[in-house]
């Protein structure tokens, strides 16, 4: 049987992520470095992303859209916002706060907030769910069989998933060669018959990528349920890690994906998260290291 109160190596972690990152404990500076460069890359990401959207919002929808459908536009915003959050809380749990905030109201606390978080990332993968459907709703432009019909008319073309090119009699022939044009329900812009199909392949990776982000972070909260408890040992925390590393090469499979479509923010953007997550592992693993040793010197101290 597994000493519960024996400091873990690489190997009692098996096939998981913590196995890889279990070595950084022998270096602290060097991991809270990294952590905080993780973290503040994470903060201006954000940024790009916030420009990103309204820059999508501005060539997309009228100016007299409802506010569901500009929340809608802005999901990413909203996600990215409440993973920051989430982020920031799993951090003070298994990390900044001392043992003794976890006798006062501090918990309670830290859980009203994920639940907030959780909450504003449920609706942001509602509103991918939304915009990969609107590429299911669309209507051909069947009176447009060449791009430049459309020029000058202030109506853009979408090039991808989050870029667009106002149509004008100067680049119109430069945007697109294909005589097969679609425009998506409630919106003013218009793509050709490859983007259509380019972007519900991108919509599934988006929807896929959100459910196993919130997989990932329910999976942590379990995590961090049972190693309160100090049941380091149990089998449901080693599936509990096994399940997270699956999931975790899942998330590194759709960042290729974005990679060799050329989102390179966004792939950039997959890996910062995972790396940002994988400092929350680290803390998992700096905590269980210094409990296990806690509980082995009150062994030693009571067979003393």
């Amino acid at each position: 049987m597994t000493d519960p109160t024996a400091a873990p190596d690489r190997l009692s972690y098996g096939f998981t992520i913590k196995a890889m990152l279990v070595p950084l404990l022998t270096r602290p500076l060097v991991a809270r470095c990294i952590k905080y460069t993780v973290y503040s890359a994470l903060v201006i990401n954000f940024g790009f992303y916030i420009y990103d959207d309204y820059m999508a919002f501005k060539a997309a929808l009228p100016e007299d859209a409802p506010w569901s459908e500009i929340l809608t536009q802005f999901s990413t915003t909203i996600d990215m916002f409440a993973w920051l959050g989430l982020v920031f809380l799993f951090e003070l749990e298994t990390y900044a706060l001392p043992d003794e905030a976890f006798d006062s109201w501090i918990p309670k606390a830290l859980m009203l907030l994920r639940l907030v978080c959780y909450t504003s990332i449920g609706y942001a993968a509602y509103g991918y769910t939304i915009e990969t459907l609107d590429y299911y709703k669309v209507s051909r432009l069947d009176n447009i069989s060449n791009v430049c019909d459309l020029a000058d008319q202030g109506v853009s073309l979408q090039l991808d998933v989050i870029e667009y090119a106002e149509i004008t009699t100067a680049n119109c022939a430069s945007l697109s060669d294909e005589s097969v044009f679609w425009q998506a329900a409630g919106e003013v812009s218009v793509m050709d018959d490859s983007l259509l199909h380019h972007g519900r392949f991108m919509g599934k990776i988006d929807i896929s990528n959100a459910v196993v982000w919130l997989i990932v972070a329910f999976l942590i909260e379990i995590e961090v349920l049972i190693q309160s408890a100090d049941q380091f040992s149990s089998k449901a925390l080693k599936v509990v890690r096994q399940a997270k590393t699956c999931f975790y090469l899942v998330l590194i499979t759709n960042g290729a994906i974005w990679f060799f479509n050329d989102y390179y923010l966004y792939a950039w953007d997959a890996f910062l998260w995972i790396f940002g997550f994988w400092a929350i592992e680290l803390n998992l693993a700096e905590w269980e290291q210094d409990r296990r040793q806690e509980m082995s010197a009150a062994g030693e101290a009571n067979t003393a």
